[in-house]
């Protein structure tokens, strides 16, 4: 497998750093050799210009030639490297389907006009703001709570954006902001649960899809068995 099939199974683009400097270094080859014989053209005849030097110039560009193609070969056994961690990770999160993930992400699946995620406040907040992202980092929609008890609690939201619209269907995040009373910041943790359906590929690393949501392997943080997937149920 050479450095192109690799780009290509990765999904990314085939213009790595070593290969970009491979072509600027062919091209530079060129002008190299134009300066390099118009030198010789016009050199003094009386007064020639040592052969040695000539000989160092093209050492130094062999040697610009060998560390590109060192740095090509690394990033293939790099690139390999990564492939086999992401084989690695699909097949550990191939045996998590049909079971329910737990995560400690702020995310939740916004489908048929709800979404809900559940919050964990480490003290009372006499103020909080609540806002919400989109998967690309867009924020839709933003609320201002009078205050939020100490404790495990659920936010729900129906879908509506700040501008008025019905947001369509997805990943979304929440970022509660608490208050105290005297000012000070409330410590807010976020807990995700769904059961898992598939195996996907996302920005080059494998997922459990939990609906519109996906779980990286780092970001589990139990595993239930659910009925279905139960033998002895």
């Amino acid at each position: 497998m050479d450095l192109a099939e690799i780009n290509r199974s990765l999904g990314t683009a085939e213009t790595s750093a070593a290969t970009q400097a491979s072509t600027n270094l062919a091209s530079n080859f060129d002008d190299f050799l134009t300066l390099l014989t118009t030198q010789l053209q016009y050199q003094d005849p009386l007064n020639p210009t040592d052969t040695n030097e000539f000989t160092n110039q093209l050492v130094n560009f062999t040697n610009v030639e060998q560390s590109i193609a060192t740095n090509q070969n690394l990033e293939a056994l790099v690139q390999l490297q990564q492939i086999d961690q992401q084989n690695s990770q699909a097949a550990t999160l191939i045996n998590y389907l049909g079971k329910e993930i737990g995560s400690n992400l702020n995310v939740t699946d916004f489908t048929e006009g709800t979404a809900s995620w559940n919050l964990d406040f480490g003290a009372s907040a006499a103020s909080v703001t609540y806002d919400i992202y989109d998967e690309n980092g867009n924020k839709v929609f933003t609320e201002e709570a009078s205050g939020a008890s100490a404790g495990a609690q659920t936010y729900s939201w129906d879908g509506t954006t700040t501008a008025g619209t019905t947001a369509p269907d997805g990943a979304y995040y929440l970022v509660a902001q608490g208050q105290t009373s005297g000012g000070s910041d409330v410590a807010v943790s976020y807990s995700f649960r769904g059961v898992a359906s598939s195996v996907e590929t996302v920005n080059g690393q494998p997922v459990l899809k939990i609906g519109n949501v996906s779980i990286g392997l780092a970001n589990i943080t139990s595993v239930h068995v659910t009925e279905e997937s139960n033998p002895s149920a």
